[in-house]
């Protein structure tokens, strides 16, 4: 399987979902990987152990909280993950290693002491305390608990009861049935240097700790003689972390340095006597160099801090808080630049931290001057933790500097708890929730509403509107929104299908509707058709219509309802490789019940379709033609409103200029778009629908007119017209794709990497090429720190994208993860290469 493919589409938080569980996958699926953290290896050694059962022998002495399983579901957003026992995940995301503790944990009852050990310890290590607790429910009897191997039972189930519910009452009694009356065994000796351990750390009152801790050494004192070299090295170093940990909580950094040195030095002596103690080893050297680097940071040796970094990112370079602790070093020391690219590091590490380091890397590139890149990362720590006070107030603050006050109210929402309706703390929910479920979007973008637009429009279904909005979302743009935001229990093929708690009132209703859609007028059904296709069901819309030949037609609403259906599925076909022609709209176009409105409309997209698909010039030259006699009698009609008239005659010249730029006429494509022009800024508009209308209208008007300036080498007013559509609508990715086009025609590739972060944040229509684009830009402007997060967040949306691949691969080294971003970039070209080979060899 390619790395990629653990993704299973699934789109990550901040990092792509198959790094997440490739770093951590013993959580995920029980097995392990190259690029697993050592901290996660701990379910590894559990399975080992399990299988090859010894008494006394050493585990991981760190365990996770609950939390972890929790924020590392969250952030992959690999819910399909997600378990409280080992039977919750699904046989065939299991490795075999799982496989195997789910056979212990269904008939653990069975299980003899040493194996239940096992199966618990082995629980404990993969962060599933409640299965833990189903194991062993009760508190074991203290006199039972003087055996080693029920002891180490009883252990299982306090560190279970602590990770999930810190130091409670029952935490407390399942630690003091080992560490009141202790036994001299291996499994007493950890459980009572544990249970001061978190008395020193965690209680309000540490002072019982030395008690324990004292008692804890004498206990291993005791069982000297019975231990091997390296049990007693690593039970000495293990007790001696516990006690650095209270004399720093009693400031008493020198005596916490002097004992720290002393077990770091036995320890860097230990071989480890098989490739399961390695484990062992290994995580006994990661914990001492964090104490030891905590510690010279504390007492500002900055010589040993640095050394102990470099030291830490060799022996463990997946794991998020040796990457934190380098970049903190580095921004200590007032070179951002290199904390930036260490912060960044950090956060695709996850899942704790990510939202603090992210917060760092902004301050970070604001302090390098990078601000809309610092802006982006402010973002994406709020959507990693929205409710964090931290994440919202640097985006607020973020916001209002950039005078975006739309948005940060929007902010100040989505950081608000809704327990009702959880999905509403979604960044993307707030901004689009139209497009999920009818709910109301808070995004001032013009398209933001189009789908509640469509249901209103069929809700009042008082005849048909005319004039209607000319935005079509690209078919895509429902399964992206949807992919970003993580929210994939909206990811359905019919709305019948949403689950009832993600709902509106307004979903209901359109349910109804649906539910009586063949019993309705054709009319009704382009008005429910509508919304349908505006919330991104296109398929649904051509099953629910079937095509019928334009001869079987006979009324104008049967005309109506058929081009419309032709033309979702052209709309529907554009980048699919072969695109649809709409030969029953041309059909329909000459049909003799045909309306002129009808015909018009048609006409206007043959030209478009001709200009973009077939670029016949003669056919869109024809169909000109037919278009402007419809329009000469629309105009001459004295029931149309002047608001109709001005924007049917604006729409068709802007549409039909296509023509003259064919043919290369600057003269009359000149007529065509001064003419749409000064129709779309003289339309007569009355109340919100129509100014709405008018706006979508200019803003369309005008880019069109940059598109012209362009091509005919008038760059300078081409930029003002771009400048003028994004004032008309600041929160529309394409406009931002034309400013940085524009900057790049003009050699200024780190301005226009700028516009397209905006095009990136602002997505879903063009975030994974918003990123790719300025990932490019901040390469070619000699900033490939940036370059290397823009390519990778390229990565996390699209993980085929092989430009981007091949730029992540160019700039790795920038950010320490260029063995990863070469090997990725050869398997994703063996994987194409293998797939053009299949296609080749097909008959």
């Amino acid at each position: 399987m390619n790395r990629w493919e653990f993704s299973h589409g699934i789109v990550g938080v901040n990092a792509p979902s198959w790094l997440t569980f490739e770093v951590h996958r013993p959580y995920f699926d029980g097995a392990g990987s190259p690029a697993t953290v050592i901290q996660a290896r701990s379910a590894v050694l559990a399975a080992r152990r399990f299988e090859n059962p010894s008494p006394g022998a050493l585990r991981f002495g760190m365990t996770m909280p609950a939390s972890y399983r929790r924020l590392l579901v969250q952030e992959s957003r690999l819910t399909a993950y997600r378990a409280a026992v080992p039977t919750d995940l699904p046989d065939e995301l299991a490795s075999p290693a799982w496989r195997r503790m789910t056979e212990a944990y269904r008939r653990h009852a069975e299980l003899d002491q040493l194996d239940r050990a096992g199966l618990a310890h082995w629980l404990v290590a993969v962060c599933l305390p409640a299965a833990v607790l189903e194991v062993v429910p009760e508190d074991l009897d203290p006199t039972a608990c003087q055996d080693e191997v029920t002891a180490a039972v009883q252990a299982a189930r306090a560190a279970a009861l602590f990770g999930s519910e810190g130091l409670s009452e029952r935490a407390t009694a399942a630690y003091r049935v080992l560490a009141d009356h202790p036994a001299p065994t291996v499994a007493h000796v950890q459980a009572v240097a544990g249970w001061g351990y978190l008395l020193a750390r965690h209680a309000g009152d540490g002072s019982a700790a030395p008690l324990f801790l004292g008692r804890a050494r004498e206990l291993l004192k005791e069982i000297a003689g019975e231990l091997s070299r390296f049990t007693h090295t690593v039970l000495t170093a293990r007790l001696a972390l516990r006690e650095v940990m209270y004399a720093e909580r009693q400031r008493d950094f020198g005596s916490a340095r002097a004992l720290l040195a002393d077990v770091r030095a036995s320890v860097a002596e230990l071989t480890a006597p098989d490739q399961d103690d390695e484990l062992v080893l290994l995580e006994t050297r990661r914990r001492l160099l964090d104490r030891h680097l905590e510690i010279a940071v504390r007492i500002g040796d900055t010589e040993a801090e640095r050394a102990a970094v470099e030291e830490g990112v060799a022996l463990d370079p997946s794991d998020v808080k040796i990457r934190m602790q380098a970049a903190q070093a580095h921004e200590r020391a007032g070179e951002h630049e290199q904390a930036l690219a260490g912060y960044l590091h950090a956060a695709r590490l996850g899942p704790f931290g990510t939202g603090f380091a992210l917060l760092r890397a902004a301050d970070c590139a604001r302090e390098l001057g990078h601000t809309e890149f610092a802006r982006v990362l402010n973002e994406r720590a709020f959507r990693a933790a929205p409710r964090a006070g931290a994440t919202r107030d640097a985006l607020l603050d973020a916001c209002r500097r950039d005078g975006d006050h739309p948005l940060a109210e929007l902010t100040e929402r989505a950081a608000t708890r809704d327990r009702e309706r959880p999905y509403a703390n979604n960044w993307h929910y707030r901004m689009y929730a139209s497009y999920f479920n009818l709910g109301e979007s808070e995004s001032p973008g013009l398209y933001a509403r189009l789908p509640s637009l469509a249901y209103e429009f069929a809700e009042r279904g008082n005849g048909r509107a005319e004039v209607n909005w000319q935005r079509l979302m690209p078919p895509a743009f429902r399964g992206n929104l949807i992919r970003e935001s993580g929210l994939t229990e909206f990811a359905v093929e019919h709305p019948a299908e949403l689950p009832e708690h993600l709902r509106t009132p307004r979903w209901n209703r359109l349910c109804e509707w649906l539910d009586d859609f063949e019993g309705c007028e054709p009319e009704r059904q382009q008005q429910i058709a509508m919304v349908l296709y505006r919330l991104g069901f296109t398929r649904l819309v051509l099953e629910l219509i079937p095509a019928v030949p334009v001869d079987r037609l006979r009324t104008p609403a049967e005309l109506r309802l058929h081009h419309w259906r032709d033309l979702v599925r052209y709309v529907a076909s554009v980048g699919s490789g072969v695109v649809a022609t709409p030969e029953t709209s041309f059909a329909i176009a000459e049909h003799p019940a045909c309306p002129t409105h009808l015909r018009f409309v048609i006409a206007v997209v043959a030209v478009v379709f001709h200009a973009r698909e077939t670029r016949s010039l003669e056919e869109a030259t024809r169909w000109r033609e037919i278009g402007a006699r419809a329009m000469e009698e629309l105009l001459a009609d004295p029931d149309r409103s002047e608001f109709e008239k001005t924007m049917a005659e604006s729409r068709f010249y802007r549409s039909v200029s296509f023509v003259p730029f064919m043919a290369r006429d600057r003269d009359l494509l000149a007529r065509d778009m001064d003419r749409a022009e000064e129709l779309a800024r003289a339309v007569p508009a009355e109340g919100p629908y129509q100014e709405f209308l008018k706006r979508e209208n200019l803003r369309a008007c005008v880019e069109s007119r940059s598109k012209e300036c362009y091509a005919f080498g008038e760059d300078e007013r081409g930029d003002l017209l771009v400048a003028e559509a994004l004032a008309l609508d600041p929160y529309e990715p394409k406009t931002h794709i034309e400013v940085a086009e524009g900057l790049l025609r003009r050699d200024r590739p780190r301005e226009a990497a700028d516009s397209y972060l905006r095009t990136a944040r602002l997505g879903p229509v063009s975030t994974a090429f918003g990123y790719a684009s300025a990932a490019e830009c901040f390469r070619r402007a000699g900033q490939p720190v940036l370059a290397e997060d823009c390519y990778l967040q390229a990565l996390r949306l699209d993980p085929y994208a092989i430009s981007a691949a091949r730029g992540w691969a160019a700039v790795g080294p920038a950010n320490g993860m260029e063995e990863l971003a070469r090997t990725y970039l050869a398997d994703l070209e063996a994987w194409g290469a293998a797939r053009r080979a299949a296609r080749r060899e097909r008959p």
